[in-house]
């Protein structure tokens, strides 16, 4: 249930002032709020606007990071705010769109669905986040309409990689899975790294976290006491064993990193967090005539807007809610039927039905995962961005319906079928291009002097939270249905056992053909079972 701040239309000619004295406003969908009380002080302007063109712009000032972080905006209101932010169609007086490319080649046209090159890695190709996150609700995923092509070599060359448009439902969880994952998974390395003696054996260790195995790291100590460590058995994460749980690659650290990178791609809306960053100090880095198009609060508003979208849910349990009609039950016996098939051929091996979020408050920004997820070039104390004053709120009591429930050992339970974990799928669904590994500075991670790409042929597991309601499927959007979506897993000519080409997924969808057409409709209607729901906007 979302509540939106007044339109242009309901307050006149001046910009949509924020009206966001929301002490007075019963949120029922956000509740309480883990920030204090106060409200913010985005006042209405004292003077309408002249006549003609204005900004877009929702706001009267941008968003203030310092006041988020002394606590003078509640969880509330920073929803609301960040509502507003990713519904605004930008225009050129906001800075949407670019008029020179990164290598200071002049871009007369301001957008381009085709990446230009010039140091370009996509776009922009839109004026908002709703323009693409859109269907078949907002902030949920995109049709073929709303593909974009991505140029990680950044030349403006084709082929590109194609990329179709993600749900945001339950982004915010799957950030707090990966920092505890890679907790899990450096403790591990560290317990290696410990148990090896000077001059003595290897120590080898499974690297395991959340039941999700990512091979095993090797830690010796030669006899003067220094450690070398053997990632060459790691699998389905990076060698720094951090868990990116962004993108389809599985390629980007963190939502707010995401969040600002969609903004400068795809919208052309510098953050001023990353133009503080341009190493010529331009402060208008994109050329479009407009300065501090987006705040260090106004990215913060984003993200925890985004984090705080509803979790997907079944149609069993929208049923028992009295949301959806009680189906057929020919169709209960098969979505029962298709959840066993759908273990028993092998799908749960990846996309995993369940993990438990020990800890089920998001923060903002957060030192957690062992400080993988702070980006080190932002000033904590300039900027207000500081992980020893993180903005917080819980996942299960706050943010939009429905929520996560609690798991019967504590924290939540997390119905994902994904295990945030790459897979290498087959060179029939391979990208043109390798992507890079970020970091959670949003530049290309390096590791012992070397820039970390992900194969062109590896993919984050897709969720399939939510994947009844999110069509078309896959990457690049290709699966028109789901039944396609499942056969695309592997090919029927596939290469050898351990050829790189083939996917890891080629066994369980040769069982799923091998099933009898009833049964492969039975896991298909198990599939669109699995929804996205969004109570109607007030």
């Amino acid at each position: 249930m979302r509540h939106v701040l007044p339109t242009r239309a309901a307050l006149g000619r001046p910009a949509i002032t924020a009206l966001v004295s929301l002490a007075a406003w019963t949120l029922a969908s956000c509740e309480g709020g883990s920030n204090g009380t106060a409200t913010t002080s985005l006042d209405p302007p004292a003077v309408p606007d002249p006549p003609g063109d204005v900004p877009a712009f929702p706001f009267v000032a941008h968003v203030d990071q310092h006041d988020i972080a002394r606590g003078a905006i509640r969880f509330a209101e920073l929803f609301v705010l960040g509502d507003e932010l990713f519904e605004t169609q930008f225009n050129a007086l906001d800075g949407v769109g670019i008029g020179r490319l990164p290598d200071g080649t002049p871009f007369p046209q301001r957008f381009s669905r085709v990446p230009p090159g010039g140091g370009r890695f996509t776009g922009p190709n839109g004026q908002a986040c709703a323009g693409c996150h859109n269907s078949p609700l907002p902030t949920s995923a995109g049709e073929v309409a709303s593909n974009v092509a991505q140029d990680p070599e950044r030349a403006g060359i084709p082929p590109f990689n194609l990329r179709n448009t993600t749900s945001l439902f339950g982004a915010g969880v799957v950030q707090r899975l990966a920092e505890e994952m890679t907790e899990d998974l450096q403790e591990t390395r560290d317990d290696a790294e410990a148990a090896a003696l000077p001059g003595g054996d290897s120590v080898t260790l499974p690297l395991e976290s959340k039941g999700i195995a990512f091979g095993s790291i090797t830690a010796t100590r030669d006899a003067f006491g220094e450690i070398e460590l053997d990632t060459s058995q790691v699998a389905g994460v990076g060698v720094d064993l951090v868990v990116r749980p962004y993108g389809w690659k599985g390629n980007v650290t963190t939502l707010r990193d995401f969040v600002r990178g969609a903004a400068r791609n795809e919208l052309g809306m510098d953050a001023s967090e990353l133009v503080a960053k341009d190493p010529g100090g331009d402060p208008d880095s994109d050329g479009d005539g407009v300065v501090e198009e987006f705040s260090v609060g106004d990215v913060t508003a984003l993200t925890i807007y985004i984090a705080a979208q509803e979790i997907p849910t079944t149609l069993a349990d929208l049923v028992a809610a009295g949301r959806e009609p009680r189906p057929p039950a020919s169709v209960g016996t098969a979505i029962a039927v298709g959840a066993r098939r759908f273990g028993e051929i092998g799908c749960a091996g990846c996309h995993v039905p369940e993990l438990r979020l020990e800890d089920p408050v998001f923060e903002e920004p957060t030192a957690r995962g062992n400080g993988a997820y702070v980006d080190p070039d932002i000033d904590p104390v300039a900027t207000g961005l500081d992980p020893a004053r993180p903005f917080r709120f819980h996942l299960v009591r706050e943010g939009d319906p429905p929520r996560l429930v609690p798991h019967s050992a504590g924290g939540a339970r997390v119905a994902l079928f994904g295990d945030l974990k790459r897979h290498r799928m087959g060179s029939h669904l391979a990208d043109e291009q390798p992507t890079d590994a970020s970091d959670a500075s949003g530049g290309t991670l390096r590791v012992a002097g070397s820039d970390v790409a992900v194969a062109v042929g590896e993919f984050l597991t897709a969720e399939l939270w939510g994947a009844g309601s999110t069509g078309p499927w896959l990457h690049d959007g290709r699966a028109a249905s789901m039944r396609d979506a499942v056969i695309l897993h592997g090919v029927d000519n596939p290469a050898a056992i351990g050829d790189p080409a083939r996917g890891e997924a080629q066994e369980s969808r040769d069982r799923f053909l091998a099933l009898s057409d009833v049964e492969q409709a039975a896991v298909v209607e198990f599939l669109q079972s699995l929804r996205l729901f969004s109570f109607e906007e007030e």
